[in-house]
């Protein structure tokens, strides 16, 4: 029986993890992110044929839209990489990595801040590929999508998902070259 790991917003958690149980899989809930680190070491490697990384619950704080924007960068997206990074060893060869997009407060939201928060989720699934090898494959589902959209989607089965707009390898590449042109690194 495949299983998935299922980490965020707890009710969003359950819904999809009854999809899965729906389609012959088990789930192991985690409602924190920051406990999916726990989760895995108590799994151990290999534990999971996916992992499916939801919304996770998070207040915006600050007195201006830019103080809010980089709160919600700072400790809410770039949240998920020590998660990730944590269940990439817990994850089977082969294993399908599933985030899907949150929402913004509409004063801080604009289309610019999705497709940023949606390339820096595919930035983390080509980083886990990375360090995962043997054939990870990851998908970016957008918000509005089902918990059986969603549970489709990690078992390798999903028609009717609405991923975001995916970047090819190509032009990942193009871009990471861009970007890492930017940087001037003092050794």
């Amino acid at each position: 029986m495949p299983r998935f790991l299922v980490s965020g917003i707890p009710a969003l958690v359950a819904d999809v993890a009854a999809a899965l149980e729906q389609n012959g899989s088990d789930a192991v809930q985690v409602g924190d992110i920051a406990d999916v680190p726990r989760a895995c070491a108590d799994a151990g490697p290999g534990a999971f044929d996916g992992y499916i990384q939801l919304p996770a619950s998070f207040t915006v704080q600050g007195e201006t839209a830019i103080q809010r924007v980089h709160h919600f960068f700072a400790d809410g997206v770039l949240a998920r990489f020590a998660a990730v990074e944590a269940a990439v060893p817990a994850m089977r060869p082969g294993a399908r990595l599933t985030f899907v997009l949150g929402v913004l407060p509409a004063e801080v939201s604009t289309q610019d801040d999705v497709d940023a928060r949606a390339a820096l989720v595919r930035v983390l699934g080509h980083a886990a590929r990375a360090d995962a090898g043997a054939g990870l494959r990851f998908d970016v589902l957008e918000s509005g999508s089902t918990p059986k959209e969603i549970a489709l989607t990690a078992l390798g089965r999903g028609n009717e998902q609405r991923p975001v707009r995916e970047m090819s390898d190509e032009s990942y590449a193009e871009w990471r070259m861009e970007l890492l042109g930017m940087m001037w690194a003092e050794t």
